[in-house]
């Protein structure tokens, strides 16, 4: 393992936290906030890291190993959620741990806990830039370190596997710019939306930040209800926005044809996946008169879209509705969006393959002597990606079992606390929300907080990265013991 190489991308990180937290700091003048040192000294203190970081990081090589991207996903993860947790402890709204969690939860896009500051504070704003950091973070290792680490796990099975990955730090840096761009396009669409969908500049600033990000966090009233159907729309054709695989998106923006689009095959699995969702939610609503037909199509496709995104956006009383479109809500949360996209959740295309093999180990049952390949937009799937994916699934089973069993530990029923992990683990706090029955998070016992704040991270990682750095810290306890 190379430190040196470590240390130079924690110093970039450190480097990027720093300016966002200036542009926090700047804004405390704008909005005449009393409070301007509590961003001002962890941008200082970011610099300073970024300075050290740099200092130890020289003569690094120009080759991340998979040891040492598996060291610096989890350090990376864990040393902006600490940058972005100071302003919340500096002024005196959190303790150190509740600052952390909501920290986490914020840059892991999850949404679990918004400060009672409002909107128009530099704090309340840092809690939503933060989120959209997160999910811009996410994207950037998911195009340079994540492959690297993980072996993909099915992340090249999107765009035609038409996208390389390098280990090498200057064409890592070269994809990491490319996305930045996208993403921020893709910002700037969503707030046209909201802005041709009559809501304020202010409100379409948040909103398109939250939605692209996929963070859900909207202190300006959206989820209380009452939005309109414009806003509605917006906020749905935002989300999926985020939704798609971004690769896909940098293919589409590269041809200039947008025929691309729908003639991949896990888009549109994942847009029959969110049409299903709607009809379940829609005819269930409507036969037990919740809602009207009009309305119950209205509500199942929104709520059907923000959950399959990993959004968590809703504009109805979600805690108010049967039991069953409950958990129309969790599967659609645990299943999350594309491959490649913002969201969290198993991913539609590593559902997609799974139901492929088992129609394939169906057919070769029926007829032995039958040759039948996975094939996904015509192309067969390697057959080691077989073993990965289903690993994966295996791993995310364990960890989501392994998670609800420590969240009972805190006296948790077994549905909320499955609730909990699902949202935790694919970023979609809303569903802790709803199913935890909206009670405070802050009551929460300090080791709970600091858990769901690692299972957060993990569902960042994709899990596998987890056990990489796990496996290299074994492996270095044996070779000191030796």
């Amino acid at each position: 393992m190379d430190a040196r190489i470590i240390f130079f991308l924690l110093g970039r990180m450190a480097l990027l936290e720093g300016a966002a937290l200036l542009l926090a700091f700047v804004l405390t003048f704008l909005w005449e906030d009393a409070r301007p040192l509590a961003f001002g000294l962890p941008a200082a203190l970011s610099l300073v890291l970024w300075r050290v970081f740099s200092h130890y990081g020289k003569g690094h090589r120009h080759v991340i190993g998979v040891t040492d991207g598996a060291v610096y996903l989890f350090a990376a993860w864990l040393l902006n959620s600490f940058l972005g947790a100071l302003p919340f402890f500096l002024t005196g709204e959190l303790s150190a741990a509740d600052a952390f969690f909501a920290s986490v939860a914020a840059f892991t896009t999850t949404a679990l806990l918004f400060t009672p500051t409002g909107l128009e504070s530099s704090l309340g704003f840092w809690q939503i830039f933060q989120g959209w950091i997160g999910g811009l973070h996410f994207l950037c290792l998911l195009v340079t370190v994540m492959p690297q680490v993980g072996g993909c796990f099915g992340m090249t099975l999107s765009a035609r596997q038409s996208t390389n990955f390098s280990p090498l730090l200057r064409r890592m840096n070269a994809a990491a710019y490319k996305m930045a761009l996208l993403y921020a396009f893709l910002t700037l669409l969503s707030f046209v939306f909201y802005r041709l969908a009559g809501e304020t500049f202010l409100s379409s600033v948040v909103l398109a930040l939250t939605s692209i990000s996929t963070s859900g966090l909207d202190p300006r009233g959206m989820v209380l209800g009452g939005t309109g159907l414009p806003t509605e729309l917006a906020a749905c054709a935002s989300m999926l926005l985020a939704g798609v695989n971004f690769l896909l998106w940098q293919r589409v923006a590269e041809r200039r044809d947008l025929r691309a689009l729908f003639a991949d095959a896990e888009l549109r699995f994942f847009l029959a996946v969110v049409l299903v969702g709607t009809l379940a939610l829609a005819v269930y609503l409507a036969a037990v008169g919740v809602y009207d037909v009009e309305k119950s199509l209205r509500m199942g496709f929104f709520h059907a879209v923000s959950f399959a995104t990993t959004t968590g956006f809703y504009v109805a009383p979600l805690a108010a509705w049967p039991t069953f479109p409950h958990a129309v809500l969790l599967l659609l949360a645990a299943l999350g969006s594309s491959i490649g996209a913002v969201g969290g959740g198993f991913k539609a295309m590593r559902l997609l393959v799974l139901i492929k093999m088992a129609k394939r180990e169906i057919m070769r049952t029926i007829h032995p002597r039958m040759i039948v390949n996975v094939k996904i937009d015509g192309m067969s799937v390697p057959h080691k990606l077989h073993g990965r994916i289903l690993t994966f699934f295996f791993l995310y089973v364990v960890v989501l079992i392994l998670a609800t069993l420590g969240l009972a530990l805190a006296h948790i029923d077994t549905l909320p606390a499955m609730g909990f992990a699902v949202g935790c683990l694919s970023g979609t706090g809303t569903i802790v929300t709803l199913l935890y029955g909206g009670k405070d998070f802050l009551l929460l016992p300090g080791w709970v907080k600091v858990f769901a704040g690692f299972l957060m991270i993990l569902g960042r990682l994709e899990i596998f990265s987890f056990l990489i750095l796990l496996r290299a810290g074994i492996d270095q306890l044996h070779k000191r013991r030796w």
